[in-house]
Protein backbone atom coordinates (compact mmCIF):
# COMPACT_ATOMS: atom_id res chain seq x y z
CA UNK A 1 0.00 0.00 0.00
CA UNK A 2 1.22 3.25 -0.87
CA UNK A 3 1.93 5.28 2.40
CA UNK A 4 0.58 9.01 2.15
CA UNK A 5 2.58 9.60 5.65
CA UNK A 6 4.69 12.97 5.44
CA UNK A 7 7.60 13.01 7.29
CA UNK A 8 9.64 15.81 8.38
CA UNK A 9 12.57 14.45 6.17
CA UNK A 10 15.24 17.10 4.63
CA UNK A 11 13.60 16.97 1.22
CA UNK A 12 9.92 16.42 2.51
CA UNK A 13 10.84 19.82 4.30
CA UNK A 14 11.95 21.68 1.48
CA UNK A 15 9.25 20.00 -0.58
CA UNK A 16 6.22 21.64 1.76
CA UNK A 17 8.21 24.86 1.87
CA UNK A 18 8.50 25.36 -1.78
CA UNK A 19 4.45 23.66 -2.74
CA UNK A 20 2.96 25.57 0.57
CA UNK A 21 1.33 22.41 0.73
CA UNK A 22 -0.40 22.46 3.82
CA UNK A 23 -1.09 26.70 3.56
CA UNK A 24 1.65 27.85 5.99
CA UNK A 25 4.28 30.02 3.91
CA UNK A 26 2.95 33.10 5.35
CA UNK A 27 3.15 32.38 8.85
CA UNK A 28 6.60 31.07 8.49
CA UNK A 29 7.83 34.43 6.84
CA UNK A 30 5.83 36.47 9.33
CA UNK A 31 7.91 34.41 12.17
CA UNK A 32 11.21 34.84 10.11
CA UNK A 33 10.04 38.79 10.39
CA UNK A 34 9.67 38.72 14.20
CA UNK A 35 13.08 36.51 14.42
CA UNK A 36 14.27 39.66 12.89
CA UNK A 37 13.20 42.38 15.62
CA UNK A 38 13.96 40.19 18.37
CA UNK A 39 17.48 41.40 18.89
CA UNK A 40 19.42 42.85 21.98
CA UNK A 41 18.27 40.09 24.41
CA UNK A 42 17.87 36.80 25.17
CA UNK A 43 14.57 35.73 23.89
CA UNK A 44 12.25 32.63 24.36
CA UNK A 45 9.28 31.59 22.14
CA UNK A 46 7.10 28.97 22.43
CA UNK A 47 5.49 27.62 19.10
CA UNK A 48 2.54 25.76 20.31
CA UNK A 49 0.38 23.02 18.65
CA UNK A 50 -0.75 19.81 19.59
CA UNK A 51 0.34 16.53 18.68
CA UNK A 52 0.88 15.83 15.02
CA UNK A 53 0.13 19.77 14.07
CA UNK A 54 3.24 20.50 11.95
CA UNK A 55 5.76 22.02 14.32
CA UNK A 56 8.14 19.92 13.60
CA UNK A 57 7.88 20.98 10.03
CA UNK A 58 7.08 24.49 11.10
CA UNK A 59 10.32 24.60 12.62
CA UNK A 60 12.74 23.06 10.57
CA UNK A 61 11.73 24.78 7.43
CA UNK A 62 12.28 28.40 9.32
CA UNK A 63 15.92 26.82 10.46
CA UNK A 64 16.22 26.07 6.58
CA UNK A 65 15.79 29.49 5.44
CA UNK A 66 17.92 30.70 8.23
CA UNK A 67 20.78 28.71 7.21
CA UNK A 68 19.84 29.56 3.34
CA UNK A 69 20.83 33.27 4.51
CA UNK A 70 23.74 32.66 6.62
CA UNK A 71 26.68 32.67 4.40
CA UNK A 72 28.61 30.95 7.31
CA UNK A 73 26.30 27.73 7.75
CA UNK A 74 27.53 24.76 5.65
CA UNK A 75 24.58 24.55 3.11
CA UNK A 76 25.75 23.79 -0.35
CA UNK A 77 25.71 26.66 -2.72
CA UNK A 78 23.23 24.81 -5.24
CA UNK A 79 20.90 24.61 -2.21
CA UNK A 80 21.43 27.41 -0.82
CA UNK A 81 20.29 29.56 -4.06
CA UNK A 82 17.03 27.18 -4.47
CA UNK A 83 15.93 27.94 -0.69
CA UNK A 84 16.80 32.10 -1.19
CA UNK A 85 14.17 31.58 -4.34
CA UNK A 86 11.34 30.57 -1.92
CA UNK A 87 11.50 34.08 0.56
CA UNK A 88 8.88 36.04 -0.77
CA UNK A 89 9.86 39.93 -2.01
CA UNK A 90 8.13 41.89 0.51
CA UNK A 91 9.13 39.40 3.71
CA UNK A 92 12.88 39.91 4.93
CA UNK A 93 15.05 37.08 6.50
CA UNK A 94 17.44 37.68 9.51
CA UNK A 95 21.14 36.47 8.03
CA UNK A 96 24.12 35.52 9.74
CA UNK A 97 21.72 33.25 12.85
CA UNK A 98 23.57 30.70 13.12
CA UNK A 99 20.79 27.54 13.96
CA UNK A 100 21.07 24.23 16.18
CA UNK A 101 18.47 21.91 15.99
CA UNK A 102 17.75 19.52 19.13
CA UNK A 103 14.86 16.99 19.86
CA UNK A 104 14.81 16.56 23.39
CA UNK A 105 12.86 13.46 23.44
CA UNK A 106 15.53 11.63 22.09
CA UNK A 107 17.83 12.51 24.24
CA UNK A 108 15.76 12.82 28.04
CA UNK A 109 18.11 9.91 28.63
CA UNK A 110 21.06 11.98 29.01
CA UNK A 111 21.76 13.21 32.83
CA UNK A 112 23.01 16.81 32.11
CA UNK A 113 20.55 18.93 29.75
CA UNK A 114 23.06 21.53 29.15
CA UNK A 115 25.66 19.42 27.90
CA UNK A 116 23.01 16.98 25.95
CA UNK A 117 22.66 20.09 24.03
CA UNK A 118 26.12 21.36 23.74
CA UNK A 119 27.16 18.32 22.09
CA UNK A 120 23.92 18.31 19.87
CA UNK A 121 25.98 21.56 18.66
CA UNK A 122 28.68 20.17 17.94
CA UNK A 123 27.91 17.39 15.98
CA UNK A 124 25.47 19.53 14.07
CA UNK A 125 25.95 20.63 10.69
CA UNK A 126 26.83 24.33 11.65
CA UNK A 127 30.06 24.00 12.45
CA UNK A 128 33.55 21.84 11.17
CA UNK A 129 34.03 19.81 13.97
CA UNK A 130 32.65 16.57 14.73
CA UNK A 131 33.60 14.23 17.38
CA UNK A 132 33.99 10.16 16.69
CA UNK A 133 30.98 8.57 16.96
CA UNK A 134 31.88 6.53 18.89
CA UNK A 135 33.00 8.87 21.83
CA UNK A 136 31.20 9.34 24.57
CA UNK A 137 29.31 12.40 25.83
CA UNK A 138 31.50 12.47 28.50
CA UNK A 139 34.94 12.82 26.51
CA UNK A 140 33.08 14.76 23.25
CA UNK A 141 32.49 17.81 26.00
CA UNK A 142 35.61 17.36 27.61
CA UNK A 143 37.29 17.40 23.74
CA UNK A 144 35.21 20.16 22.95
CA UNK A 145 36.17 22.43 26.08
CA UNK A 146 39.48 22.30 25.03
CA UNK A 147 39.35 23.04 21.71
CA UNK A 148 37.29 26.13 22.25
CA UNK A 149 38.82 27.20 25.56
CA UNK A 150 42.50 26.27 25.02
CA UNK A 151 42.95 24.74 28.27
CA UNK A 152 42.76 20.96 28.67
CA UNK A 153 40.37 19.61 31.15
CA UNK A 154 41.12 15.81 30.42
CA UNK A 155 43.29 15.88 33.87
CA UNK A 156 40.40 17.66 35.58
CA UNK A 157 38.17 14.70 34.13
CA UNK A 158 40.31 12.15 35.43
CA UNK A 159 40.32 13.28 38.55
CA UNK A 160 36.64 13.11 39.01
CA UNK A 161 35.30 10.62 41.78
CA UNK A 162 32.77 8.13 41.58
CA UNK A 163 31.37 6.49 38.35
CA UNK A 164 29.76 9.92 37.25
CA UNK A 165 32.36 11.12 35.16
CA UNK A 166 30.10 14.55 34.49
CA UNK A 167 30.96 15.35 37.88
CA UNK A 168 33.77 18.13 38.02
CA UNK A 169 31.96 19.28 34.57
CA UNK A 170 28.60 19.76 37.28
CA UNK A 171 30.52 22.44 39.02
CA UNK A 172 28.71 25.22 38.31
CA UNK A 173 32.08 27.46 37.88
CA UNK A 174 33.56 24.94 35.30
CA UNK A 175 29.94 24.62 33.24
CA UNK A 176 29.05 28.61 33.38
CA UNK A 177 32.47 29.39 32.22
CA UNK A 178 32.99 26.36 29.12
CA UNK A 179 29.46 26.78 27.93
CA UNK A 180 30.10 30.40 27.46
CA UNK A 181 33.07 30.45 25.85
CA UNK A 182 31.76 27.40 23.82
CA UNK A 183 28.86 29.23 22.65
CA UNK A 184 30.98 32.80 21.89
CA UNK A 185 33.30 31.06 19.78
CA UNK A 186 30.59 29.81 17.74
CA UNK A 187 28.25 32.71 17.56
CA UNK A 188 31.83 34.85 16.33
CA UNK A 189 32.52 32.59 13.97
CA UNK A 190 29.63 31.30 12.55
CA UNK A 191 27.08 34.44 13.13
CA UNK A 192 25.71 37.18 14.80
CA UNK A 193 23.07 35.37 16.51
CA UNK A 194 22.30 32.02 17.86
CA UNK A 195 18.70 30.40 17.46
CA UNK A 196 18.28 27.21 19.09
CA UNK A 197 15.03 25.07 17.79
CA UNK A 198 14.35 23.09 20.73
CA UNK A 199 11.49 20.11 19.64
CA UNK A 200 9.59 17.71 21.79
CA UNK A 201 10.13 18.88 25.37
CA UNK A 202 6.44 18.17 26.38
CA UNK A 203 7.26 14.20 25.58
CA UNK A 204 10.00 14.46 27.72
CA UNK A 205 10.32 12.63 31.32
CA UNK A 206 9.03 15.37 33.80
CA UNK A 207 12.48 15.89 35.76
CA UNK A 208 14.39 16.09 32.12
CA UNK A 209 11.84 18.61 30.97
CA UNK A 210 12.34 21.27 34.45
CA UNK A 211 15.67 20.43 34.57
CA UNK A 212 16.42 21.70 31.15
CA UNK A 213 14.02 24.55 31.34
CA UNK A 214 15.72 25.76 34.68
CA UNK A 215 19.17 24.73 33.55
CA UNK A 216 18.83 26.56 30.07
CA UNK A 217 17.31 29.94 31.87
CA UNK A 218 20.65 29.80 34.55
CA UNK A 219 23.02 29.12 32.04
CA UNK A 220 22.55 30.26 28.33
CA UNK A 221 21.41 34.13 29.23
CA UNK A 222 22.67 35.94 26.25
CA UNK A 223 21.35 38.70 24.59
CA UNK A 224 22.95 36.98 21.31
CA UNK A 225 20.53 33.96 22.02
CA UNK A 226 17.06 33.08 20.51
CA UNK A 227 14.81 29.70 21.77
CA UNK A 228 12.13 28.30 19.99
CA UNK A 229 10.56 25.71 21.37
CA UNK A 230 8.44 23.41 19.52
CA UNK A 231 5.40 22.50 22.01
CA UNK A 232 2.17 21.55 23.04
CA UNK A 233 1.30 24.04 26.00
CA UNK A 234 -1.02 22.09 27.35
CA UNK A 235 1.17 18.69 27.85
CA UNK A 236 4.00 20.70 29.01
CA UNK A 237 1.83 22.12 32.04
CA UNK A 238 0.49 18.65 32.19
CA UNK A 239 4.24 17.83 32.86
CA UNK A 240 5.20 20.48 35.36
CA UNK A 241 1.76 19.50 37.32
CA UNK A 242 2.99 16.09 37.35
CA UNK A 243 6.43 17.35 38.63
CA UNK A 244 5.40 19.79 41.51
CA UNK A 245 2.05 18.60 42.09
CA UNK A 246 -1.57 19.24 40.48
CA UNK A 247 -1.76 22.26 42.50
CA UNK A 248 0.98 23.90 41.26
CA UNK A 249 0.47 26.92 38.72
CA UNK A 250 2.38 25.38 35.74
CA UNK A 251 0.98 28.53 33.62
CA UNK A 252 2.24 30.77 35.89
CA UNK A 253 5.78 28.43 36.04
CA UNK A 254 6.20 28.54 32.44
CA UNK A 255 6.10 32.14 31.97
CA UNK A 256 9.00 32.24 33.36
CA UNK A 257 10.52 30.76 30.50
CA UNK A 258 8.62 31.67 27.65
CA UNK A 259 8.78 35.38 26.69
CA UNK A 260 6.21 35.36 24.37
CA UNK A 261 3.53 32.42 22.91
CA UNK A 262 2.59 31.62 19.51
CA UNK A 263 -0.27 29.36 18.74
CA UNK A 264 0.02 27.77 15.55
CA UNK A 265 -2.55 27.63 12.79
CA UNK A 266 -4.75 24.80 11.45
CA UNK A 267 -3.56 23.56 8.04
CA UNK A 268 -5.02 24.12 4.61
CA UNK A 269 -7.21 20.87 4.60
CA UNK A 270 -8.37 21.82 1.26
CA UNK A 271 -4.93 22.28 -0.42
CA UNK A 272 -3.27 19.55 1.39
CA UNK A 273 -6.36 16.94 0.62
CA UNK A 274 -6.08 18.04 -2.70
CA UNK A 275 -2.65 18.40 -3.78
CA UNK A 276 -0.74 15.74 -1.35
CA UNK A 277 -3.31 12.60 -1.03
CA UNK A 278 -5.70 13.58 -4.46
CA UNK A 279 -8.91 13.84 -2.54
CA UNK A 280 -10.61 16.61 -4.05
CA UNK A 281 -14.27 17.44 -5.31
CA UNK A 282 -14.46 14.82 -7.96
CA UNK A 283 -17.10 12.32 -5.82
CA UNK A 284 -20.00 14.05 -3.28
CA UNK A 285 -17.70 11.42 -0.30
CA UNK A 286 -14.42 13.48 -1.10
CA UNK A 287 -16.19 16.78 -0.70
CA UNK A 288 -18.15 15.78 2.78
CA UNK A 289 -14.54 14.10 3.99
CA UNK A 290 -12.57 17.72 2.93
CA UNK A 291 -15.83 19.00 5.37
CA UNK A 292 -15.21 16.30 7.95
CA UNK A 293 -11.84 17.16 8.40
CA UNK A 294 -12.47 21.06 8.62
CA UNK A 295 -15.22 20.52 11.31
CA UNK A 296 -13.05 18.34 13.87
CA UNK A 297 -10.19 20.95 13.39
CA UNK A 298 -7.47 17.76 12.15
CA UNK A 299 -4.00 18.11 12.74
CA UNK A 300 -1.36 17.19 9.70
CA UNK A 301 -0.88 13.76 11.24
CA UNK A 302 -5.14 13.23 11.39
CA UNK A 303 -5.26 14.79 8.05
CA UNK A 304 -2.70 11.80 6.68
CA UNK A 305 -4.72 9.05 8.58
CA UNK A 306 -7.87 10.17 7.60
CA UNK A 307 -7.06 10.66 4.29
CA UNK A 308 -5.50 7.07 4.04
CA UNK A 309 -8.99 5.43 5.41
CA UNK A 310 -10.90 7.46 2.61
CA UNK A 311 -8.71 6.06 -0.30
CA UNK A 312 -9.47 2.92 0.97
CA UNK A 313 -13.14 2.97 1.59
CA UNK A 314 -13.25 5.38 -1.69
CA UNK A 315 -13.16 2.31 -3.37
CA UNK A 316 -15.98 0.73 -2.38
CA UNK A 317 -18.18 3.57 -2.00
CA UNK A 318 -17.36 3.61 -5.73
CA UNK A 319 -17.71 0.27 -6.76
CA UNK A 320 -21.38 0.49 -4.36
CA UNK A 321 -22.55 3.32 -5.57
CA UNK A 322 -22.41 3.72 -9.49
CA UNK A 323 -23.38 7.54 -9.26
CA UNK A 324 -26.82 8.57 -8.60
CA UNK A 325 -28.47 6.77 -11.22
CA UNK A 326 -31.69 5.95 -8.65
CA UNK A 327 -32.91 7.39 -5.21
CA UNK A 328 -30.84 4.90 -3.19
CA UNK A 329 -30.59 4.70 0.80
CA UNK A 330 -27.38 2.91 0.29
CA UNK A 331 -25.83 5.13 -2.17
CA UNK A 332 -26.99 8.09 0.11
CA UNK A 333 -25.08 6.55 3.25
CA UNK A 334 -21.98 5.43 1.77
CA UNK A 335 -21.36 8.79 0.04
CA UNK A 336 -22.85 11.03 3.02
CA UNK A 337 -22.89 9.37 6.42
CA UNK A 338 -19.62 7.01 5.75
CA UNK A 339 -16.92 9.55 5.72
CA UNK A 340 -18.25 11.03 8.58
CA UNK A 341 -18.14 7.78 10.56
CA UNK A 342 -14.42 7.57 9.88
CA UNK A 343 -13.73 11.43 11.01
CA UNK A 344 -15.67 10.38 14.17
CA UNK A 345 -13.46 7.22 14.40
CA UNK A 346 -10.02 9.27 14.37
CA UNK A 347 -11.61 12.08 16.40
CA UNK A 348 -12.97 10.88 19.39
CA UNK A 349 -14.05 7.18 20.13
CA UNK A 350 -16.32 7.94 22.46
CA UNK A 351 -18.37 10.41 20.34
CA UNK A 352 -18.13 7.58 17.80
CA UNK A 353 -19.73 5.48 19.97
CA UNK A 354 -22.20 7.86 21.16
CA UNK A 355 -22.93 8.58 16.87
CA UNK A 356 -23.21 4.97 16.24
CA UNK A 357 -25.32 3.94 19.51
CA UNK A 358 -28.10 6.62 18.06
CA UNK A 359 -27.45 9.36 20.56
CA UNK A 360 -25.45 11.87 18.88
CA UNK A 361 -26.93 13.28 15.53
CA UNK A 362 -24.64 16.66 15.95
CA UNK A 363 -21.90 15.72 13.91
CA UNK A 364 -23.72 14.37 10.96
CA UNK A 365 -26.47 17.35 10.76
CA UNK A 366 -23.56 20.16 11.31
CA UNK A 367 -21.65 18.98 8.60
CA UNK A 368 -23.53 17.81 5.99
CA UNK A 369 -25.10 21.42 6.13
CA UNK A 370 -21.60 23.06 5.17
CA UNK A 371 -22.29 24.96 2.58
CA UNK A 372 -19.48 23.61 0.54
CA UNK A 373 -21.63 20.32 0.66
CA UNK A 374 -24.17 20.32 -2.27
CA UNK A 375 -26.93 17.51 -0.76
CA UNK A 376 -29.08 15.80 -2.95
CA UNK A 377 -32.01 16.91 -2.09
CA UNK A 378 -34.50 15.33 -4.38
CA UNK A 379 -33.43 12.06 -2.32
CA UNK A 380 -34.72 13.62 0.72
CA UNK A 381 -38.25 14.88 -1.09
CA UNK A 382 -41.51 12.88 -0.80
CA UNK A 383 -43.63 13.61 -3.95
CA UNK A 384 -45.76 16.58 -2.67
CA UNK A 385 -42.80 18.23 -1.27
CA UNK A 386 -40.44 21.25 -2.60
CA UNK A 387 -37.19 22.73 -1.22
CA UNK A 388 -36.56 26.26 -0.64
CA UNK A 389 -32.41 26.77 -0.77
CA UNK A 390 -32.46 29.85 1.17
CA UNK A 391 -34.15 29.00 4.35
CA UNK A 392 -33.17 25.53 3.85
CA UNK A 393 -36.97 24.59 4.66
CA UNK A 394 -38.85 21.61 3.32
CA UNK A 395 -42.66 22.43 2.24
CA UNK A 396 -45.28 20.16 1.32
CA UNK A 397 -48.01 21.51 -1.40
CA UNK A 398 -51.45 21.86 0.01
CA UNK A 399 -51.23 22.45 3.55
CA UNK A 400 -48.70 24.74 6.07
CA UNK A 401 -46.24 21.67 7.44
CA UNK A 402 -42.95 22.42 6.65
CA UNK A 403 -39.65 20.84 7.80
CA UNK A 404 -36.42 22.23 8.17
CA UNK A 405 -33.73 20.43 6.43
CA UNK A 406 -31.87 19.53 9.50
CA UNK A 407 -35.04 17.60 11.29
CA UNK A 408 -34.83 15.70 8.08
CA UNK A 409 -31.09 14.74 8.63
CA UNK A 410 -32.16 13.86 11.79
CA UNK A 411 -34.84 11.32 10.75
CA UNK A 412 -32.17 9.69 8.25
CA UNK A 413 -30.40 9.33 10.91
CA UNK A 414 -32.80 8.13 13.65
CA UNK A 415 -33.83 5.61 10.72
CA UNK A 416 -30.07 4.28 10.81
CA UNK A 417 -28.64 4.33 13.83
CA UNK A 418 -31.41 4.17 16.78
CA UNK A 419 -32.06 1.27 18.48
CA UNK A 420 -35.55 1.70 19.67
CA UNK A 421 -36.80 2.02 15.82
CA UNK A 422 -39.23 -0.98 16.12
CA UNK A 423 -39.84 -0.71 12.16
CA UNK A 424 -36.40 -0.97 10.66
CA UNK A 425 -36.24 -4.87 9.88
CA UNK A 426 -39.69 -3.24 8.12
CA UNK A 427 -37.66 -0.73 6.05
CA UNK A 428 -38.59 3.14 6.40
CA UNK A 429 -39.69 5.20 3.50
CA UNK A 430 -38.09 8.94 4.00
CA UNK A 431 -38.10 10.88 0.61
CA UNK A 432 -37.09 8.52 -2.01
CA UNK A 433 -34.77 6.07 0.00
CA UNK A 434 -35.72 2.98 1.58
CA UNK A 435 -33.76 2.34 4.92
CA UNK A 436 -33.28 -1.47 5.74
CA UNK A 437 -31.40 -3.28 8.21
CA UNK A 438 -28.56 -3.78 5.13
CA UNK A 439 -28.25 -0.17 4.76
CA UNK A 440 -26.14 0.13 8.46
CA UNK A 441 -24.60 -3.01 7.71
CA UNK A 442 -22.82 -1.92 4.23
CA UNK A 443 -22.22 1.90 6.42
CA UNK A 444 -20.38 -0.73 8.84
CA UNK A 445 -18.64 -3.03 6.71
CA UNK A 446 -17.20 0.03 4.28
CA UNK A 447 -16.33 1.86 7.53
CA UNK A 448 -14.56 -1.13 8.98
CA UNK A 449 -12.06 -0.92 5.39
CA UNK A 450 -12.77 -4.37 5.20
CA UNK A 451 -14.86 -4.55 2.54
CA UNK A 452 -14.80 -7.19 -0.19
CA UNK A 453 -14.55 -3.82 -2.87
CA UNK A 454 -11.71 -2.19 -0.75
CA UNK A 455 -8.54 -1.90 -2.46
CA UNK A 456 -5.70 -1.58 -0.99
CA UNK A 457 -2.74 -0.87 -3.61
CA UNK A 458 -2.74 2.71 -4.79
CA UNK A 459 -0.92 4.13 -6.95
Amino acid sequence: MKSYSYKPTDDNVLHLLKSNLIGRKQDIMRFLALLSNMEGDCYSIALNGEWGSGKTFFIKQVKLLLDAKNPYSQMPDDLRKEVIKIVDSNFSVPESCTTIYYDAWINDNHDDPILSLVYATMVSNQIKFSPEKNRSLSDAAAALASVISGRDISALLSQAKGTDTFVALRNADNIHRLVREFLDQLIQEHGNRLVFFIDELDRCKPNYAIRFLERIKHYLDDDRITFVFAVSLSQLQWTVKSYYGSEFNSTRYLDKFFDLRISLRSIDHESFFSRQLDIGHNYIFETVCIEAAKYFNFSLREAERYGQMMKIAGSAIRKHSGGFSEANAKVFSLCYVVPIVLALQMYDIDLYNRFMAGLDSGPMIDILLCPNIELRTDFLLFSQETYDSESRIINCAGNERSVPLSDRLKEIYTVLFSKNNGHYHRGVTIGRMTFENSTRCCIEEIASMLSPQSEYQFE
